[in-house]
């Protein structure tokens, strides 16, 4: 096996697992990580609501927001990267195909 080949290792079958594995995380943080920010978010502006203090609820609206923000960023960031490498002069017609298993295998475990 060459090494230096950036097909080589994607195609390697003994690397599949890993992929499968770093694949499995991606997904579970993808939406995991979402959640508990809008959750932590929502808990800040119920105690904010509670204390009745009208800049403490403008402050935990805006904490709330940015997050919520943040959280979609998250669940969207596979198709971000794919988008960024798409704008990459010579990334489309050089190692694109080279490395279309590696990104199927961690982006979508199921094609893997």
């Amino acid at each position: 096996m060459n090494l230096f080949s950036t097909a080589a290792v994607c195609t390697d079958a003994s690397l599949i697992p890993t992929y499968k594995f770093i694949g499995n995380i991606i997904m579970i943080a993808k939406i995991f990580i979402p959640i508990i920010i809008i959750a932590f978010g929502m808990m800040d502006l119920f105690k904010s609501v509670t204390s009745a203090k009208p800049e403490e609820i403008a402050k935990s609206i805006k904490s709330l927001v940015f997050r919520a923000i943040a959280g979609v960023l998250i669940f969207f960031l596979p198709a971000i990267i794919n988008l960024v490498f798409s704008w990459v002069d010579n990334w489309s017609t050089q190692y694109e195909q080279e490395t279309k298993s590696c990104f199927n295998c961690i982006w979508d475990v199921k094609n893997c």
